[in-house]
């Protein structure tokens, strides 16, 4: 147990700075390919200065043959990484012969200091981590819901051949029962629809399609049952919103293409209803999905579900509008 503690006393002791450098070593440890040498605290002699360098990360690996030298520079800092910082960097780069350089900070960049990352072809990457204590940082990403829209729908009664007809009348005809010819429930109108809708994705294209029910069923009117051929006429259209999503993950963010890497990463809910409502944060309505300003990185599509049973109609009541 005084052993625990001397240990836990010496990495509290440890300057943050110092903890960072040895994170950030222990994810390159791995992922680094079979065969790579990931070395903390390296020095090297500078070929122009003729002095040792030291450098947080390096990693070597073979290539065809080839030597490649990777330097990784960490940097935990209050403040963005100034173009100041960034070209000493890239200083110390050519001095070592480095073949790439990476820079990865806890605070992000000033747009000169990505500028001048860009123009010498440094990796600028920030670390995340949104369940740390030391390094805690609140993670989105830009998500896409498209909802397939029922905006209306209406039902097409027509006879059957060599059978007489008649019309169904003060019954809302969603909830018209309809029944086979032997006489046995098929369900109201609603779910003959929603089994068809619900799984048919051709009907999710925006526009007007005209469904067929069923080619023959028997309808209550009055006190006989009619033969009777349903079809439905729906509306349909797409609604678009765009918003942050907040996800659970490490690993670092691409300063220069935004994106993320990670070994693992968790998404919160997404709460269609909310956000079509407008309770979401950061949440907009888009008149199309074409030329979006940012980059998505999810993209999810809905629809407007109908029930297909009874029992779904008892769970989940639909409106009585057509």
């Amino acid at each position: 147990m005084l052993l625990a503690n001397e240990l836990l006393g010496e990495q509290m002791a440890e300057p943050k700075w110092k903890r960072f450098e040895k994170l950030i070593h222990g994810i390159h440890t791995q992922l680094a390919p079979q065969g790579a040498v990931v070395t903390l605290d390296d020095k090297i002699i500078g070929c122009e200065s003729k002095v040792e360098r030291q450098l947080d990360v390096t990693i070597r690996v073979s290539v065809a043959q080839y030597k490649i030298l990777i330097v990784v520079e960490c940097k935990d800092e209050a403040r963005p990484i100034d173009v100041g910082t960034m070209g000493e960097f890239a200083s110390l780069l050519r001095d070592v012969k480095a073949n790439k350089g990476v820079m990865i900070s806890s605070s992000g960049y000033t747009p000169a200091a990505l500028g001048m990352a860009r123009a010498q072809g440094i990796d600028t990457r920030t670390y995340l981590d949104t369940e740390s204590v030391d390094w805690k940082s609140e993670v989105t990403i830009p998500v896409l819901l498209t909802r397939a829209k029922l905006d209306a729908w209406s039902v097409r009664f027509s006879s059957v051949p060599g059978f007489q007809w008649g019309a169904p009348t003060n019954i809302p005809f969603p909830f018209i029962e309809t029944f086979a010819e032997d006489g046995s429930p098929l369900g109201p109108i609603i779910t003959l629809l929603g089994k068809i809708w619900n799984h048919d994705e051709s009907l999710h294209e925006p526009g007007e399609h005209t469904v067929l029910l069923a080619e023959h069923v028997l309808l209550n009117v009055g006190d006989t049952r009619r033969h009777t051929k349903l079809e439905a006429v729906i509306k349909v259209e797409r609604c678009y919103y765009l918003g942050p999503l907040p996800v659970r993950m490490a690993g670092f963010r691409d300063e220069l293409d935004g994106s993320l890497s990670t070994q693992e990463m968790t998404t919160d809910f997404i709460e269609p209803a909310r956000i079509e409502r407008g309770e979401m944060p950061g949440w907009v309505q888009l008149p199309t999905d074409k030329e979006i300003a940012i980059n998505v990185m999810l993209s999810m599509n809905y629809i407007d579900a109908l029930p297909e049973s009874t029992e779904d109609m008892e769970a989940h009541p639909p409106s009585t509008a057509g």
